[in-house]
């Protein structure tokens, strides 16, 4: 019932802004690198002595839709659907100068459903800061079975006249990855992207 009451609620909200504001909508393609703060298994840390994960890049391409409601705010709201791929590495030695006990290279795909409140601060400037609600529906590499986060989000973006510019941090709240080596792994994104209104 919750659910269902949180739905009808969403789309009432929405249908108000149109009513009441103006919809852009448009491309949206992100690149970008960032961290993995994870914690080894204590169970594996007599065999393994060094450990090192590494967050290689992300990629993300969909579709924006930026809601302004009526002229009265400055506020405007920007809801995204993301399709995507993070890739990392990780390797696990009980010594320096031996191979690796276990290595991989991993790419989690996903998909995204986020949205941002943003604030013009200075001409084409604006911040802002929200949620992206992220499902992993495919994993390749070391395997986890936590599939599904709810990264924070803040962003600084410049808007020229065709496309708009932006950098935002995205900051994992879920234990992402879960491995027999990796106790909890949670993203920490860096992204640029840009914005293709038409």
């Amino acid at each position: 019932m919750r659910k269902k009451l949180l739905v009808l609620l969403t789309v009432f909200c929405a249908l108000s802004l149109h009513v009441q504001g103006q919809i852009e909508s448009g491309l949206v393609v992100g690149v970008g690198l960032g961290s993995l703060n994870t914690d080894i298994n204590p169970s594996t840390q007599e065999k393994i002595k060094f450990s090192e994960v590494d967050y290689k890049s992300n990629f993300s391409i969909g579709y924006r839709f930026r809601i302004r409601p009526a002229e009265v705010l400055p506020l405007f709201v920007d809801l995204d659907a993301n399709l995507g791929i993070k890739s990392w590495h990780s390797s696990y030695s009980n010594s320096l100068s031996e191979p690796p006990l276990y290595e991989a290279s991993s790419q989690y795909y996903f998909l995204s459903a986020g949205g941002t409140a943003n604030y013009p601060i200075y001409k084409a400037w604006s911040i802002g800061a929200g949620i992206e609600p992220t499902y992993y529906f495919k994993q390749d590499g070391e395997s986890s079975n936590n599939e599904f986060d709810v990264p924070l989000v803040g962003k600084l973006a410049y808007h020229f006249k065709l496309f708009e510019l932006g950098i935002s941090y995205k900051y994992g709240l879920m234990n992402t990855i879960k491995t027999d080596y990796i106790k909890s792994g949670k993203f920490r994104d860096w992204q640029l992207s840009i914005w293709i209104p038409f």
